[in-house]
C-alpha cells in the first residue's frame, strides 16, 4: 500500500504547486500531533430536561429558572419549556458570548403553557375506554393486538381501519381487553406517512440556479487520522478522496476552503467549528455526539459513514446523515421484491432461530407488510440445517414457478447453511431468486459464484460501477496520485464532500432546506434526503445489485 503519510504528502504537494488551485482554494491542515483527547472516551448522553416551577419577576416580566445540567443543550432545553432558542437568547444576552455553561440559571420566559410535564409523553397514553398507541417501524397490526390482549379486528373497528396496513409514527386507539368496541365519531387520529415507502416524487417549483461565480464554501473535516501515532488507513483514504474531490471542484471553478482536524489531538474550537458552512465527520457515532452536543445545533453537522448513527437525529438538530441507515436499506429491499412479484411467485422469507439480532428479520416483515405481500416463513437453527431441504420441498412453489427467497439474516454462518441449502433446492429443479441484506458481500468464507446461482438481490447504500467512465478517471488519477488503488472510503470521500461542497455553492445560506428536491448520483453513492420530525436530513436512496447467473454483477438503480 506504500506509505499512507507519504500519500498525502504527495498531493499536498500537487495541489500547492498547481497555480490555478492556488487561485481558488485554501486548504487549512490543522492536524494536530499530540495524544488521544481523553474526554472521547465517554459516552455522550443527552441529559434529561426537567421543567422548574421557580418563578422570578424581573422587569415587570416574570420567568422561571432553570438550572444548567452538564450535557444539557439550548434545543433540548427549548423544546422542554415551549419556548423558541431566540425567547432564550432574549432573556439570557450573555448566551450569544459564552454559550451554554453548566450550573448556570437561565432565564424561562413564563407562559402559563409552558408549565408541561416533567417527563416527555410515552407513547402509549390511556384515554377514558382506549390506550393510545403510536406504531413503532417495525410493528405490525398483529403485533401490536397481541401485545395489547385484543382482537385485530377490535383494533380495526376502533380506528375505523379498512386495511391492516399502518403507517409508522401512526397513532391507533386500542380498546381495553373485553370491552365493547364502538367506531369513534370524532375525526381520525392524523397519520404521518412513512417515508421510505415510495419514492418521492421531485418538487415542482423551481430549483435555483448557480448565478455567476459561487461564493466561497468553508467547512471543516473532523477525522480520527492519528497523526501521532501513525495514520490510519480507512481515514487516510477518505482524506484523500475528499481532497481529489476539492481539486475536481477547483477545475470547475468552485471556491472552497477547508479546515482539517485531526480528532485524536482533540476536540477542534468550537467557535472555529461554528463558524463554517457544515461540519463533515467525524466517522463513528460516539465521536459525532460528541461535536454535536458542542455545536448545539449552530452548524450542520455530516455524519459521512457510520449507517447507525441515524439515530442522533432523535436528540439533536441541524444533523444530517449522509450513508442511507439499514431500515431504508431493508424498506427498499421488501418495494424491489413487490416490483418484481408476478402471480405465480411464491415470496419465502428465512429467519434464524435464536439469532442475537433480530433486526433484519423485524425490519423485513414489517417492510412486508406495509405493502400487503404475502409470504411463508421458515424459521430455523442451522443444527437443523440437514433436515430443510426436506422442508423447503413442502413448502416452495411448484418447479414450473418462482421463489422469491429472502433472508433475513446478517450471520454469516446462517447464511452459508442457507446458500447450501438452496443450491440442494435448485439442483432439484426448484427456480429461485434471493434477496438479502447488504452486509452479505463482506463474508468471506461463502463463495461468490453462490450468490451468482442464486441470483442475489441486495439493496445497499455503496457500489462502484467500474464501467462507468467517471469511475475509470478517478481511479486512475487516484493511482497517479497516490501510487495505489482508491477504497471504497476513497471513493466515499469523494462523493460525499462534492456533494455538499457544491449543494452549499449552489443553493447559498438555506442550501439544507434543497437536499431532498432530486437524486444526485455519486461515484460509489447515491443522494436523495428525507427531513425527520426534528428537521435533520436522512439519505433514504439506495443503490440496487443483482449478481447474475452469467456471472455479472449489475448496478440497476
Amino acid at each position: 500500500m506504500g506509505c499512507l503519510l507519504c500519500r498525502f504528502n504527495r498531493l499536498r504537494r500537487y495541489i500547492m504547486t498547481s497555480n490555478a488551485m492556488k487561485r481558488v482554494l485554501t486548504i487549512f491542515a490543522a492536524i494536530a500531533i499530540l495524544g488521544c483527547a481523553q474526554a472521547l472516551a465517554q459516552d455522550y448522553v443527552p441529559t434529561p430536561v426537567t421543567v422548574s416551577t421557580e418563578k422570578v419577576k424581573l422587569n415587570g416580566k416574570v420567568y422561571l429558572t432553570h438550572v444548567v445540567l452538564e450535557k444539557q443543550t439550548l434545543y433540548s432545553i427549548s423544546k422542554a419549556y415551549g419556548v423558541s432558542e431566540e425567547d432564550l437568547y432574549e432573556a439570557n444576552p450573555s448566551l450569544r458570548e459564552l454559550g451554554l455553561q453548566k450550573n448556570a440559571i437561565l432565564l424561562i420566559p413564563y407562559r402559563p403553557q409552558a408549565e408541561v410535564a416533567e417527563t416527555p409523553t410515552a407513547p402509549e397514553t390511556v384515554s377514558g375506554q382506549f390506550t393510545e398507541h403510536t406504531v413503532r417501524w417495525y410493528e405490525d397490526i398483529e403485533d401490536i393486538a397481541r401485545r395489547y390482549d385484543v382482537t385485530v379486528a377490535d383494533i380495526m373497528k376502533a380506528n375505523g381501519l379498512e386495511s391492516k396496513k399502518l403507517k409508522t409514527r401512526q397513532v391507533l386507539k386500542i380498546p381495553q381487553p373485553g370491552a365493547p368496541v364502538t367506531v369513534p365519531a370524532a375525526e381520525p387520529a392524523p397519520v404521518t406517512p412513512v417515508a421510505p415507502v415510495a419514492e418521492a416524487p421531485v418538487a415542482s417549483e423551481e430549483l435555483p440556479a448557480i448565478e455567476g461565480v459561487p461564493e466561497t464554501v468553508n467547512f471543516s473535516l473532523i477525522l480520527p487520522l492519528r497523526a501521532a501515532t501513525g495514520a490510519s488507513e480507512i481515514n487516510m483514504d477518505f482524506y484523500s478522496g475528499v481532497l481529489m474531490a476539492l481539486k475536481d471542484l477547483e477545475e470547475e471553478g468552485v471556491k472552497v476552503k477547508m479546515n482539517a482536524y485531526d480528532l485524536f489531538a482533540g476536540i477542534p474550537p468550537i467557535e472555529e467549528l461554528t463558524a463554517s458552512d457544515f461540519v463533515l465527520g467525524p466517522m463513528a457515532s460516539r465521536d459525532l455526539e460528541a461535536i454535536l452536543q458542542r455545536v448545539d445545533g449552530r452548524v450542520p453537522v455530516i455524519s459521512p459513514l457510520d449507517q447507525k448513527a441515524a439515530s442522533l437525529g432523535l436528540n439533536y438538530r441541524n444533523f444530517i446523515q449522509a450513508p442511507s441507515a439499514t431500515d431504508h436499506q431493508y424498506e427498499d429491499l421488501a418495494q424491489w421484491v413487490g416490483e418484481e412479484l408476478q402471480s405465480r411467485d411464491k415470496i419465502l422469507l428465512i429467519t434464524e432461530k435464536g439469532a442475537g439480532s433480530v433486526t433484519a428479520p423485524v425490519a423485513i416483515r414489517s417492510a412486508l407488510a406495509r405493502r400487503n405481500l404475502s409470504y411463508e416463513i421458515l424459521n430455523y437453527a442451522i443444527s437443523e440445517g440437514r433436515g430443510i431441504p426436506a422442508t423447503l420441498s413442502e413448502i416452495m412453489a411448484g418447479k414450473d414457478s418462482l421463489n422469491r427467497v429472502i433472508v433475513a439474516t446478517e450471520n454469516e454462518a446462517f447464511m452459508g447453511d442457507v446458500m447450501r441449502n438452496l443450491g440442494i433446492m435448485q439442483g432439484k429443479g426448484y427456480k429461485i431468486v434471493m434477496y438479502a441484506p447488504s452486509k452479505v458481500r463482506t463474508f468471506e468464507t461463502i463463495e461468490g459464484t453462490a450468490y451468482h446461482d442464486a441470483a442475489l438481490h441486495i439493496s445497499t447504500s455503496y457500489h462502484v460501477d467500474y464501467t462507468d467512465p467517471q469511475v475509470d478517471r478517478f481511479v486512475h488519477q487516484y493511482r497517479a496520485l497516490f501510487r495505489t488503488e482508491p477504497s471504497q472510503f476513497a471513493f466515499q470521500g469523494y462523493d460525499t464532500a462534492r456533494y455538499f461542497v457544491t449543494r452549499r455553492a449552489r443553493y447559498g445560506k438555506h442550501w439544507t432546506r434543497f437536499l431532498g428536491h432530486e437524486r444526485t448520483s455519486g461515484l460509489h453513492t447515491d443522494f436523495q434526503f428525507i427531513p425527520d420530525e426534528n428537521g435533520n436530513s436522512h439519505n433514504r436512496a439506495v443503490r440496487r445489485i443483482v449478481f447474475g447467473t452469467n456471472y455479472t454483477t449489475t448496478l440497476q438503480k
